[in-house]
């Protein structure tokens, strides 16, 4: 059969107005008026006379309207093969009248999109701001590229097919299509079934915002309280953001919008049920591996699979550590025992250092006092310094240990952290796990150098330091002070008066007292530096001597009694009888000395005892003077009565018979001359 071009005349036809039935929450979709075309048959007897040639036989021959249908239908390139038709040739009206049904019958077909329904349609083309969709109505969709990423959807490729809710149709922008309220409209369902069953769902943590984190619910925003977020408290924010997790709904409102979900519920069911098959499995003293979840100044917690264990910074190792950070890092593989369990509390403290061996087991065969090591300096204190002699081993240095010329010295202002330092071993203790250190034990002791160069007696000169009340010091070499005390400054001033004619930085000469080298104290003097007049003096006397003197000093209880220069004694009122005559300053006396302090250097007179001792002295001297008389006269023995009354009133016996003169004078003159008065009337 031959094919005949027919040319279509396009016309415009009158506007037709087509209004689609729809539910009442969708707006009407006005159909635009479409361009209807007539087809004009040109030379319609050579189009029958070739139809008449290309007759196939065993068809039946299709009439002229049956003929431009299926012409319409097949046409491509506007080409229309035409079949023979033995019916009349078709006038101009009846073709109009067959496009206009041909059109409305593809109306008819054509599916009707409605708003705020779910289509799926194939993405036809893709460009920077949208993605065109084929939903198989009029008009292809649209889709703005900006919303799969808010779904959190992949770009899809041509040809892909994609899910999407109808928002508008008609109009300029023609069918509007969205993932996103397409993909919330399915969250939506299942948040209010997970809010319904307590169930959970999946989410994506987007972002950190005040007092929580905003969550992705399959285009849905919510909002997580950062207590929520996790088991841990201390979690780190930077590592859940863009995590995929599980979530429970705890409030879920779709007007006004307001979503709130827990990471926290899930993770504690799930770690409860972990914790309870670990504590099923395991007890104290199995060994197991870890993983190092997160450090804290006192320790390392190690998930233990479900578990969340402490390692105490002391359990870490045996040597000494300030941090877990110093030997562990978050992420580290670690092997541990278990040495605590609560069931309970569901509390688990784990250890490192339990499967290494004590190094202090062998410390006592090591280390011994008088050793000579070589340590580190690893903490200082206020007390002290701590030195590392060996893994796990350490010992400290008190500040006394640290300087022989530096007393109570900041452990700091000698030493550094991380000093490498000879130190002397002083002391060990293997059960208490303490070895006593000494970094001054290894270096020559000044004050016994300085000691065996200036011995005790010598003189040296040196400037005034700093004045203090109870002295002064003078540096005698580097670091080393030699003390002035009050009471060696002068031997007839008082140490106060004496003190005030000094004054810093005054170039003195001081004699060496003495060295005392434990306590690091070298004690100087300056009235040293001649002799001292008590001794001087005293030299010359004794206790029971009678001495001349000068008042000096009047005082209440007594006197003050210069015997020489720059030496004093003292004589109490008691000591004065009542019926001398009254004592002023200036006045000289002559006393007995009763009492001798060299240490105080102090001297008591008295003239009570000094005129009794000449009262005694005359007695003993009459009594040898008469003795060798035969017949003594009334009148000496009335003398000698006396004085005896008089030495001894109150203890004098009574006589019971008149004693001859002779015999009474013979008794006297044989009486040894130191013995008391007492003594002396008793035997009389």
């Amino acid at each position: 059969m031959s094919e005949t071009n027919i040319t279509k005349d396009v016309q415009k036809t009158d506007t037709q107005d087509v209004t689609v039935k729809q539910n009442p929450d969708v707006q009407a979709v006005e159909i635009q008026p479409a361009e209807v075309q007539e087809v004009n048959v040109l030379d319609v007897d050579a189009a029958t006379d070739d139809a008449l040639e290309t007759e196939v036989e065993g068809n039946p021959e299709p009439t002229a309207v049956e003929t431009v249908q299926k012409a319409d239908e097949d046409a491509v390139d506007e080409q229309v093969v035409l079949e023979p038709a033995s019916d009349p040739i078709p006038t101009l009206e009846t073709e109009e009248e067959s496009f206009k049904k041909m059109f409305e019958a593809s109306l008819k077909e054509q599916p009707v999109v409605k708003r705020g329904e779910m289509v799926k349609g194939m993405v036809v083309s893709i460009n920077d701001d949208a993605v065109i969709v084929d939903v198989g109505a009029k008009a292809e969709g649209s889709i703005p590229v900006a919303e799969f990423e808010q779904a959190g959807l992949n770009i899809p490729a041509l040809g892909d097919e994609v899910d999407a809710l109808v928002q508008s149709v008609g109009g300029t922008a023609g069918v509007k299509l969205s993932v996103l309220e397409a993909r919330q409209r399915e969250a939506w369902s299942g948040l209010e079934a997970a809010l319904a069953d307590h169930s959970s769902v999946d989410a994506v943590i987007t972002a950190e915002v005040k007092g929580g984190f905003r969550v992705n619910l399959n285009g849905l925003n919510a909002f997580m309280p950062r207590s929520e977020a996790d088991t841990d408290f201390h979690v780190n924010a930077d590592k859940l953001i863009g995590q995929t997790c599980k979530v429970a709904i705890l409030e879920a409102r779709r007007k006004p919008d307001n979503i709130v979900v827990s990471r926290k519920k899930p993770m504690a069911v799930e770690q409860e049920a972990m914790r309870t098959v670990f504590f099923e499995q395991h007890a104290v003293g199995d060994k197991v591996s870890s993983e190092v979840k997160r450090m804290v100044d006192f320790g390392a917690f190690v998930d233990l699979g479900g578990v969340d264990a402490l390692l105490h910074v002391s359990d870490i190792s045996w040597r000494r550590i300030k941090h877990p950070s110093e030997m562990l890092s978050a992420g580290q593989q670690v092997t541990v025992e278990i040495v605590k369990m609560n069931a309970e509390t569901g509390k688990v403290s784990v250890s490192m250092k339990v499967l290494q061996s004590d190094p202090w087991k062998s410390m006592a065969t090591t280390y011994e006092p008088g050793m000579r090591l070589t340590g580190t300096v690893r903490r200082l204190l206020d007390f002290g310094a701590v030195v590392e002699l060996e893994p796990g081993i350490e010992g400290m240095i008190h500040r006394s240990e640290l300087s022989w010329t530096k007393r109570d010295v900041k452990p700091s202002q000698v030493l550094t952290e991380g000093d490498v330092v000879d130190v002397a071993v002083l002391e060990v203790d293997a059960s208490a796990r303490r070895l006593r250190l000494s970094l001054k034990a290894v270096s020559e002791n000044p004050w016994q150098a300085w000691m065996s160069d200036h011995p005790v007696g010598s003189h040296i000169t040196g400037k005034i330091k700093n004045i203090t009340e109870f002295g002064f010091f003078v540096p005698v070499e580097a670091g080393m002070d030699g003390l002035v005390h009050v009471e060696n400054l002068s031997w007839d001033q008082k140490g106060e008066d004496a003190l005030k004619e000094y004054s810093k930085g005054q170039e003195i000469e001081c004699a060496i007292l003495g060295v005392d080298v434990e306590k690091q104290r070298i004690s100087l003097g300056i009235k040293q530096l001649s002799d001292d007049p008590f001794e001087l003096f005293m030299a010359g006397v004794k206790r029971g001597s009678s001495i001349k003197g000068k008042v000096s000093e009047l005082k209440p209880s007594g006197m003050i009694v210069e015997l020489a220069e720059g030496v004093h004694a003292y004589l109490a009122n008691r000591e004065i009888p009542r019926d001398h005559d009254a004592l002023k300053e200036g006045t000289e006396i002559e006393a007995k000395i009763i009492e001798v302090n060299r240490k105080r250097r102090q001297v008591e007179l008295s003239i009570k005892q000094q005129l009794h001792a000449e009262e005694r002295d005359a007695v003993r001297s009459y009594s040898r003077k008469t003795a060798d008389d035969s017949t003594p006269s009334a009148l000496a023995l009335e003398l000698q009565r006396k004085l005896l009354d008089r030495i001894e009133p109150k203890k004098k016996p009574k006589m019971k018979a008149v004693k001859s003169e002779k015999k009474a004078s013979k008794r006297i003159a044989a009486e040894p001359e130191k013995k008391a008065p007492k003594k002396r009337t008793k035997k009389a």
